[in-house]
């Protein structure tokens, strides 16, 4: 009996380190999915806007643009390391090419947080959205970029 309780006990303490990794790994991912999710959803309502397909607020498109640079700050996060690609639970659409170029992986994505700051600014400081959207297109080809090299 009492080597019974041991061995399942010894077992139950063996197995938590490799229910955490799978945890932690599809966590990152869950992360990473979410922060892209708000990114996308701030995203296109400015895209919206700036293309007259829905009606511009200066106030809204100020707001969504400092979200997107809090967001775009916070991305990185869940790509901490290669363990993060595999999802046990999570699918995922992030290529396996992010870890092996994590500098140019890297690069785009300071690019699109430079891109990101820049249309803050330029909200912040009472743009027209005519004048915005040439910076909201900078901005989604940075998306795009990076998509077309790091996603699968």
């Amino acid at each position: 009996m009492k080597k019974t309780a041991l061995t399942l006990l010894m077992s139950s303490v063996l197995a938590v380190p490799a229910v955490f990794a799978q945890s932690a790994s599809d966590d990152a991912i869950q992360y990473r999915q979410g922060v892209y999710k708000a990114m996308e959803w701030n995203l296109t309502r400015m895209a919206a806007m700036v293309q007259g397909r829905a009606e511009y607020s200066a106030e809204e498109f100020s707001r969504r643009s400092e979200r997107l640079v809090l967001l775009s700050g916070m991305v990185l996060e869940g790509f901490a390391d290669e363990q993060s690609a595999r999802g046990e639970a999570v699918e995922t659409r992030a290529s396996y090419r992010i870890w092996q170029q994590q500098d140019r992986f890297g690069e785009l994505m300071s690019e699109m947080q430079t891109r990101t700051q820049a249309l803050q600014q330029a909200a912040a400081s009472g743009e027209a959205a005519d004048d915005l959207r040439p910076l909201v297109g900078r901005l989604a080809q940075s998306c795009k970029a990076c998509h077309d090299k790091y996603r699968d």
